[in-house]
């Protein structure tokens, strides 16, 4: 009796110890099942963790780029938007006037000269537009506007072209105000600074930076020959029909030869453009590339815990249901 009560003992504690090896297995393999994760990655990698740790750092690293190289495609999309728009006014504007002069009628003339103002009015809205939280054209100082308000401008303007006495000078009091050093579109027009938005940085290697601001050369000529057609109205100025016809032609010749200009600035964005979307592409590569190494390491064959998740199943089955023969019990009442 003693023996066969010892034997019995003895056969009782495998079971359990067999039966908690296997719930043990049935637990790791069920947890690494539902997250894809290996339930010890430290065996995986021998203890050495220094491949995981530099791949997780490079994923990180590529987080700050992918955020960089989004607000770069954001902000250059908006202004290349907004250069677009400057470029279709300043085309349909240099049109309508050179039209207009053709016409040669007062009306017209007045007419074509608040179209300009109006004009006027949004390429300086346009200028002051902002991509989320950043000024576009106002360089480093992308916190606030690039430019003061079209109004404050004609004022300036009305000013400058006070007392003169010919269409000439009418013309070169502009062309100073916008063009000159130290001219009043340097002085009390643009707000922005003279440095150019920090670059943004696409990859380890690669950055690009935008040096578009209201105060380039060929923006300052759009925004004075359009001011030229639309100072023909000054009140203080009394033009009559000949001589608004005569800054009219000025002005529409004038923005048709520097439509170039314009279209330039596009291009040189367009390149910048071109970069980050490349830029994006191999960020996105790498990233993959990253993520197969780090899903080497770290997650699990589904298919194949999968199967061992079923074999150990039965196993712990298999244990449970002689556990309860050996000890006269069902298999629900164990549980």
């Amino acid at each position: 009796m003693a023996v066969a009560g010892l034997g019995t003992l003895a056969r009782h504690l495998a079971m359990q110890n067999q039966m908690t090896s296997v719930k043990s297995d049935f637990n790791r393999l069920g947890q690494e099942l539902a997250s894809g994760l290996k339930s010890d990655i430290g065996a995986s990698v021998g203890g050495d963790f220094r491949a995981l740790n530099d791949i997780e750092r490079q994923l990180t690293v590529l987080d700050s780029y992918d955020q960089s190289t989004l607000d770069a495609k954001l902000f250059t999309g908006a202004m290349q938007a907004n250069l677009d728009r400057l470029h279709s006014m300043s085309a349909n504007l240099a049109n309508s006037l050179i039209t207009t002069v053709s016409s040669g009628t007062a009306g017209a003339a007045t007419t074509a000269s608040d179209m300009a103002m109006q004009d006027f009015e949004s390429m300086v809205d346009t200028l002051n537009g902002r991509s989320a939280d950043k000024s576009l054209f106002a360089g480093a100082a992308t916190d606030g506007a690039a430019t003061i308000p079209a109004s404050e401008m004609m004022t300036h303007l009305s000013a400058a072209v006070a007392g003169s006495v010919t269409m000439t000078d009418v013309i070169t009091a502009i062309d100073d105000w916008f063009m000159a050093p130290g001219g009043g579109f340097e002085t009390v027009g643009y707000l922005g600074s003279a440095n150019q938005i920090s670059p943004f940085q696409l990859s380890e290697t690669e950055s690009t930076s935008v040096q578009i601001k209201a105060d380039n050369k060929e923006i300052r000529q759009l925004l004075r020959d359009t001011a030229i057609a639309a100072i023909a109205n000054d009140p203080g100025l009394a033009l009559n029909s000949t001589d608004k016809l005569a800054l009219l032609d000025t002005s529409g010749k004038a923005m048709l030869t520097n439509q170039d200009a314009i279209i330039q600035s596009r291009a040189n964005l367009g390149y910048s453009e071109e970069r980050i979307e490349i830029a994006a592409t191999g960020n996105a590569a790498s990233r993959a590339s990253f993520s197969i190494a780090r899903n080497d390491i770290a997650t699990v064959d589904a298919t194949e815990v999968a199967a061992e998740f079923q074999a150990v199943q039965l196993q712990l089955e298999m244990v449970y249901t002689i556990t309860a023969r050996l000890n006269s019990m069902s298999f629900m009442d164990y549980m």
